[in-house]
């Protein structure tokens, strides 16, 4: 009998350090891809919870910045940030969330953050 191999859950810190990184790497001139430092803003002065991991800025967003929330395979959305991606709705705002690490680079090369890969 043949086993398969476990699949590892790969953390949100992972993902969005790797999300990072490969920005650095394929980033298009003129865009930006930064951390909003909202981690645990469960009542913390200043932190508002439901804040996305990412904002995004590139030449194809326009005037326009874009949220990324990113999440593990098995993530999904607080209240908090089902919320605020209801008023980016309402205020016709780019927010996405994504899920692994595929997702959140598919959505960079979307919004025209990220050199587009070649995929076979």
């Amino acid at each position: 009998m043949s086993r398969k191999p476990l699949k590892r859950r790969v953390s949100e810190r992972a993902i969005h350090q790797a999300v990072i990184a490969h920005w650095r790497a394929f980033g298009v001139p003129g865009s930006l891809v930064a951390t909003i430092p909202n981690m645990r803003a469960m009542g913390q002065s200043g932190l508002t919870p439901g804040l996305p991991d990412l904002i995004v800025i590139s030449p194809a967003l326009g005037h326009m910045a874009g949220f990324l929330e990113l999440k593990a395979d098995d993530g999904h959305l607080s209240e908090a940030q089902a919320d605020f991606e209801a008023l980016c709705a309402l205020r016709g705002i780019p927010w996405a969330v994504t899920f692994g690490r595929d997702q959140p680079i598919r959505q960079l090369e979307l919004w025209g953050a990220v050199k587009a890969m070649v995929r076979q």
